[in-house]
């Protein structure tokens, strides 16, 4: 906790009309872990407070979409008459609060606020706002708050019409720093390493293994995790208890027939 706070959240291709979904469900996820422990009543006691302080009553619009922060929030309930669900700004209310959500956590932990959210290739307009409004006032204040951003989407999707595009057009022109890393194949030496350490073995001893997950996945990273996964369900890929190691049958893996790409693996698992 003292080095930072991680949110994380998902998007959802089945609730791209649903705005603030995957910030709703970091912010959420976050509530929820500080209501876990009875270790953390003093953290969630100075979050509660700050939060009253900072939004007084408008801290409650914030639990229509985050629920475990009336747990947090404490015996005071929220007043349903408070809610006006026609206000005209009601997004701008939100990304409002939210930003304000962080600012509190960023000082009450005295640490950096980190939020990852995947799949923006199915991310709504209001949660990409909501991003842009938070990195670009992140260095404004005085108190020079810390806000990291970390997002994942897949490739080919995101065009010039897409709202990450104008989240990224938007940083470079505040000057706001950040770093673009595409996620490649892994290369047969690469993958030896991954499954050496996976397996808690020596990497001479995982070459076999590794030769076949690489000419079977092409070294793509999501279908060698899926296919080691798929290998150990099958008794493929086992622990010996006896030889205190993973083993494996090297032939019964190759002739195991596979799709050509993940999406038809995943659909084939399933």
């Amino acid at each position: 906790m003292s080095g930072g706070v991680f949110l994380a959240g998902k998007f959802d291709q089945l609730q791209q009309g649903k705005p603030f979904s995957a910030l709703a469900a970091a912010f959420n996820g976050y509530c929820g872990m500080l209501m876990q422990s009875s270790e953390l009543q003093k953290r969630r006691e100075v979050v509660a407070s700050k939060l009253r302080s900072s939004l007084g009553r408008e801290v409650y619009y914030l639990t229509k979409i985050i629920p475990y922060l009336n747990d947090v929030l404490g015996s005071e309930q929220s007043d349903d008459t408070f809610y006006d669900d026609n206000c005209v700004d009601a997004q701008r209310r939100l990304r409002y609060l939210l930003c304000q959500f962080v600012e509190v956590l960023s000082s009450s932990y005295d640490a950096p606020v980190t939020l990852f959210l995947d799949d923006l290739q199915w991310a709504d307009s209001a949660s990409i706002a909501a991003v842009t409004q938070l990195l670009c006032s992140s260095g404004s204040s005085t108190k020079q708050k810390q806000f990291f951003f970390v997002g994942c989407h897949r490739e080919g999707i995101i065009d010039s019409a897409h709202p990450v595009w104008e989240l990224v057009c938007n940083a470079e022109l505040l000057g706001v720093p950040f770093t673009s890393l595409k996620l490649d194949s892994m290369a047969e030496e690469t993958l030896n390493a991954m499954v050496s350490e996976t397996l808690c073995a020596l990497p001479r001893l995982t070459r076999t293994l590794s030769n076949i997950i690489y000419r079977k996945t092409k070294g793509n990273p999501l279908f060698v995790s899926q296919l080691m996964l798929s290998l150990n369900k099958k008794n493929l890929l086992f622990p010996s208890l006896s030889r205190r190691q993973w083993e494996w049958d090297n032939e019964k893996i190759m002739s195991q027939k596979l799709p050509d790409d993940v999406a038809a693996f995943f659909t084939q698992s399933i």
